[in-house]
């Protein structure tokens, strides 16, 4: 590991967030205008910093080159005739994803953020996404020559790939004198979101340049960004809106360095995400839940003692449920060498309101709930004795010029939920995006919304169960996700941990709960991961390296688990290899499709 970097940018940080803020004050209305702004008063700083196998840097590229890619591009799209085309975007990481959605902000081309194919996988993933490209009709793909080298043959024989235009943003000549400032409007389309899943059906968000400007400020100012800010370490996915916004548009936004490595980079060896943070003293990296779990996981005593995590001033923990469990083995793990739990950020959002919309400001906070109340929408602390559920905060609505508001709504009767009761999560103001790309049956339902009682505002239905602690905001689960059985709501977020915590044989973060129907009844299933060093007695093989455990023995603490903390019966429990369990190209679980597999009877079901 490479020394700590010196302390000596202080007076450059200071200078940095003056010369942003009087870009900032100017009060632009769309993402092209305000990072061509920035680039002129931060022209030879260091913008994104590649690094490859996430330890080693490649190229920095300074906000005057981003900003002269992202001419160069927009001038070709303005030769093109393209405004208003929608361009889809493949890369791993790195500065080609910042100067090809800004090369789309700056000539008002739509961008679709994608994932780049997996190695060995090519066929498959481009027929995965040929549901977004015939859904937006889009022109151009913008990628890298080796991206394109690998895909562009077997594109050619896909329909609606092959008609798009391929452009390899690294070998376009540059064309950056040539460009001409375009005539934008803030609710002018800036990118569409596809949601995580979409596959057959997509769904692509439209989000607004008003709506990128006004969470660029409110999610930058509730993480300090202005005040703490000097650089960043970003490994999430940039086709989410998590890594995408708060992990590169924000913090660039406010003239910090980003140090960007691939999600495979980190997953591979985890310990890299905190070594960067460390090395380059970064203020700021936030991650879903399952990351801050798999690092104090995966990280060694050895691993960790020379790191200094001081300078890790904000880590916005969203994207997926927050368990308890992962957040305190994280501060348990990391607060030895540093990291202060004031840092710990768990917040609430989703895409259909741009990112973020609740952020805490003090550290996580924890809630014992009776788990019987809980069951029947009430929200009542638990009692010595009862069977308890820890539900983590998310954060409140932060202060400032902007308008949001977020209210619980009985999701069938539209009226607002009692307090001390669980409800539909609505929100409503600046950052709700302007409805779902050529689906306006589909935005009626989920954007205009209103609550009984108070006509006139339009709310956003988000899916999400929660509740409000003051201004606090508590989620719960999500409704289309709820398992109800015998009249009783169960959320599968607390039954997979439960299961989980029940042998060290279970992958955490890989196990699934849903219910079926049979003979009248619900039916609890629990589908889960054995770790790839444990093999079930009745299938493994003589000549294997794997631990031996009888499936009888692990059903029996999985049920008994389940039904201690649930009071409910685990019907069936399905056992599928290490790397099966369906999840999301940015790790969520998708319990729907695994409920389907196990109807249709295609899960890789281990001994069958």
């Amino acid at each position: 590991m490479q020394d700590i970097e010196p302390l000596s940018a202080l007076d450059s940080n200071a200078e940095r967030r003056v010369l942003v803020e009087k870009v900032r004050s100017i009060g632009h209305t769309t993402v092209g205008a305000y990072f061509h702004a920035l680039a002129g008063v931060l022209s030879e700083r260091a913008a994104v910093t590649r690094l490859i196998d996430g330890e080693v840097e490649g190229a920095t590229m300074t906000f005057a080159e981003m900003d002269r890619e992202a001419r160069s591009l927009a001038a070709y799209f303005q030769s093109q005739k393209a405004k208003g085309d929608r361009a889809m975007m493949l890369f791993d990481a790195g500065a080609e994803v910042m100067q090809s959605f800004l090369g789309c902000a700056y000539a008002g081309v739509i961008a679709v953020p994608m994932p780049a194919p997996l190695t060995g996988k090519v066929e498959r993933y481009l027929n995965r996404v040929k549901g977004v490209v015939m859904d937006c009709d889009i022109r151009f793909i913008l990628t890298t020559t080796p991206i394109l080298n690998t895909l562009r043959d077997v594109a050619k024989t896909i329909d609606g790939l092959a008609d798009a235009e391929w452009i390899a943003v690294d070998a376009l000549a540059d064309r950056s004198d040539a460009w001409v400032k375009p005539k934008q409007e803030a609710e002018d389309i800036a990118y569409l979101q596809y949601t995580s899943g979409s596959t057959s059906t997509p769904k692509g968000v439209m989000v607004t340049h008003r709506n990128l400007m006004k969470i660029i400020e409110y999610n930058g100012i509730a993480s300090g960004c202005p005040t703490v800010g000097t650089k960043a370490v970003c490994w999430m996915p940039y086709f989410h809106d998590f890594g995408l916004i708060d992990g590169l548009l924000v913090p660039l936004a406010f003239g910090m360095p980003v140090y960007a490595m691939t999600p495979f980079e980190f997953v591979k060896n985890p310990a890299r995400w905190v070594n960067a943070i460390h090395r380059y003293r970064a203020s700021h990296s936030s991650a879903p839940n399952f990351a801050f779990d798999l690092v104090a996981r995966k990280t060694t005593a050895e691993q960790r003692r020379h790191l200094d995590l001081s300078c890790w001033r904000r880590a916005n923990n969203a994207a997926e449920p927050i368990r308890n469990t992962s957040v305190n083995r994280f501060l348990e793990t990391f607060e030895p060498c540093g990291f202060a739990r004031d840092a710990m950020a768990p917040s609430w959002g989703l895409a259909e309101a741009t990112l973020l919309v609740t952020l805490a400001d003090a550290g996580p906070k924890y809630y014992s709930l009776d788990a019987a109340s809980l069951q029947h929408h009430r929200v009542r602390p638990a009692s010595e004795g009862q069977t308890t559920i820890v539900m983590m905060g998310c954060g409140r609505i932060w202060p400032g010029p902007w308008e949001i508001d977020v209210k619980i709504v009985d999701p069938d009767t539209f009226e607002l939920s009692p307090s001390g009761e669980t409800g539909e999560i609505w929100v409503a103001g600046d950052l709700v995006a302007k409805g779902y790309w050529k689906r306006p049956s589909d935005t009626a339902e989920k954007f205009h919304a209103e609550i009984k009682g108070f006509p006139g505002t339009c709310y956003m239905r988000s899916g999400d169960l929660g509740f409000m602690d003051g201004d606090e905001l508590v989620f719960t689960g999500r409704s289309k996700d709820l398992i109800i059985i015998e009249g009783r709501n169960h959320y599968p977020q607390e039954i997979e941990k439960t299961a989980e915590a029940s042998h060290p044989a279970l992958r955490p973060g890989c196990t699934i709960a849903f219910s079926v129907d049979a003979d009248d009844k619900s039916r609890l299933i629990v589908v889960s991961e054995i770790v790839s060093k444990y093999g079930l007695s009745d299938v493994i093989s003589d000549d294997s390296q794997a631990m031996s455990i009888s499936r009888r023995d692990l059903e029996r603490a999985i049920r008994s688990g389940v039904a201690d903390e649930h009071q409910i019966r685990v019907h069936e429990i399905v056992f599928i290899p290490s790397g099966h369990i369906p999840k999301t190209t940015s790790g969520k679980l998708q319990r729907k499709l695994c409920r389907e597999k196990y109807v249709s009877q295609s899960l890789h079901a281990l001994g069958t």
